[in-house]
């Protein structure tokens, strides 16, 4: 990640933990697009059911909670690179393993069956499209079976200046070009869920 970049994701979700506490808004979602996008996912993942999950840019860890609220059995990694939310996930699920790290400057010890990224690449910060090609690529290399991202689509009414779009035919062919030619796309309202499979 650029070093200015990082910097400017750290500071932006220090303020934000800061302001809103232990709440969806703390990651720049509200509670009702969370759990929407946590549903899409689940549905885009299949059966995780006994699965070892690594979630990219975990946050609080939410949706490891969303995870249990349902039932599914999973052994569960979050990895972020913002010791503060690392730090609330740790006291929020003391079930789960967290760690606090930047995957750009440190190699994980193992490799998970799904990999996943929900919302990690929204926020429109100093080099973000290297930062999402390079990491993408890295996180397929973690899995053994599939990796998930969620975007928001370039093809909203109205962007703001402060998040990244998306164009979703940029994104297929980035992926079948330079990960696999084995993906799946869903577009829906203001979100893209690109799957990415061995």
């Amino acid at each position: 990640m650029d070093p200015m970049g990082k910097r400017e994701l750290l500071a932006f979700y220090d303020r934000h933990l800061r302001d809103f506490g232990d709440s969806p808004q703390a990651l720049r979602w509200t509670p009702q697009g969370q759990t929407r996008r946590y549903e899409t996912m689940l549905t885009v993942m299949g059966d995780m059911a006994g699965k070892h999950l690594l979630d990219f840019g975990c946050g609080k860890g939410d949706f490891f909670g969303f995870l249990m609220e349902r039932g599914i059995p999973v052994s569960y990694c979050g990895i972020d690179v913002n010791e503060n939310l690392v730090e609330l996930a740790r006291r929020k699920y003391p079930a789960a393993r967290f760690l606090a790290v930047d995957i750009e400057e440190s190699d994980l010890p193992s490799r998970f069956d799904i990999v996943f990224a929900i919302g990690v690449f929204n926020l429109r910060i100093a080099g973000i499209q290297d930062t999402v090609n390079h990491v993408m690529k890295k996180l397929f290399g973690l899995c053994r079976e599939s990796l998930h991202v969620h975007f928001l689509t370039y093809y909203v009414p109205r962007r703001s200046v402060e998040l990244f779009y998306v164009k979703p035919e940029e994104l297929i062919a980035f992926a079948i070009r330079e990960i696999s030619p084995n993906i799946t796309l869903r577009h829906a309202q203001e979100d893209i869920y690109l799957s990415v499979y061995k």
